[in-house]
C-alpha cells in the first residue's frame, strides 16, 4: 500500500519535471505550470503514468485513514490532492504541488506504522487467528477488483478459510479444555482417603436379665 503511494508521488513528481511556471505578469508570482516547449511529449507519457497510479494511491490512501483536500477559492469546491493531482499545476493557488508530496508522505507515513503495528500483532497466537480470519475478505475484494470473473472463486475461498479458523479455535480450546480436566483427576487421585474414627455401639440391657456389674468381685484372704 505504501508502495503505491510512493510510485504516485515519484510520477507527479516526474510530471513537475517537465514543466516550466506561468508567473503572474505584475507580482511575478507562480500561477500554473505548462509543458516545457521542447518537453511536450515526455510531460505528456508522465501525466498519463500518474493518472493510472492515482487509482491505487487513492485506495491506499483509504487504508490509511488521512483524509486531506482542498477547496477552490471563490467557489467551495473541495478537491482531493491524489485523484485531481492535475488541478495543481492549472491552480497553484488552490493546490501548491509541494502539498501534494507532502499529502503523499503523510500517508505513507501512516501506512508504514500501521503495517508495523500490523506485524507485531501477528506474530502472537491470536494475531495470527485474527489475520486468518480477515483473509478471505482480502481475497474477495483482490479478486474481484482484478478479475470479476472470479467472484465465486474468493466467496469459496473465504468460507474455508473462515472454516479453517473455526476448526483450528476448537481444536485449541479442547485441547486445553482436556488438559485441565487431566490436571484436576491427578490432584483428585493423588490426595489421600479421609480415615473413620471407630465408633462404640451404646450397650443395650436384655430384658430378664440381670444387670452386669462392673464392680469388681472381692477376694477371700
Amino acid at each position: 500500500m505504501a508502495q503505491d503511494v510512493a510510485n504516485f508521488r515519484d510520477a507527479y513528481q516526474s510530471v513537475l519535471s517537465h514543466m516550466e511556471p506561468v508567473r503572474e505578469y505584475m507580482s511575478n508570482s507562480i500561477m500554473a505550470f505548462r509543458p516545457k516547449e521542447t518537453e511536450k511529449a515526455k510531460a505528456a507519457t508522465a501525466s498519463q503514468r500518474t493518472s493510472q497510479l492515482a487509482g491505487r494511491a487513492k485506495r491506499a490512501q483509504l487504508q490509511s485513514g488521512i483524509s486531506r483536500t482542498f477547496v477552490v477559492p471563490n467557489v467551495g469546491m473541495p478537491i482531493d490532492p491524489i485523484t485531481a493531482w492535475d488541478h495543481s499545476l492549472r491552480d497553484v493557488e488552490a493546490m501548491p504541488p509541494q502539498q501534494v508530496v507532502n499529502t503523499c508522505d503523510l500517508i505513507i507515513g501512516a501506512l508504514e506504522e500501521k503495517a508495523e503495528r500490523a506485524d507485531a500483532t501477528d506474530r502472537t497466537l491470536v494475531g495470527k487467528l485474527a489475520a486468518m480470519a480477515a483473509l478471505p475478505a482480502r481475497v474477495r475484494s483482490i479478486v474481484v477488483e482484478d478479475h470479476p470473473g472470479l467472484g465465486k472463486v474468493g466467496f469459496a475461498t473465504g468460507v474455508v478459510a473462515q472454516i479453517v479458523v473455526t476448526v483450528v479455535g476448537g481444536l485449541i480450546l479442547a485441547g486445553a479444555t482436556a488438559g485441565v480436566a487431566a490436571l484436576w483427576k491427578n490432584a483428585v487421585q493423588s490426595s489421600p482417603a479421609p480415615t473413620s474414627s471407630p465408633t462404640v455401639a451404646p450397650s443395650t440391657a436384655t430384658p430378664g436379665s440381670p444387670p452386669v456389674s462392673t464392680t469388681p468381685a472381692p477376694t477371700s484372704k
